[in-house]
């Protein structure tokens, strides 16, 4: 079985990854709003999807430097 997401440990490791900073501050609230999207987001990703199911394409926006 894997291990309980937790917030509080995942939030500063991905910020880290990506390189945003969070203010000490702030921290309790963003990790308060990650757990409700978490929630949220396994609610959703519970729901089997037949195989079939064929993913959508990902988007890549066009910064305009190739014009």
């Amino acid at each position: 079985m894997a291990d309980p997401f937790d917030p509080a440990d995942y939030v500063p490791q991905a910020a880290a990854a990506v390189g945003l900073t969070i203010a000490p501050a702030d921290l309790g609230d963003v990790t308060q709003a990650f757990a409700v999207l978490a929630r949220v987001a396994a609610q959703l990703m519970a729901i089997p999807l037949p195989e079939e199911t064929v993913a959508a394409a990902v988007f890549i926006p066009d910064d305009g430097a190739g014009r």
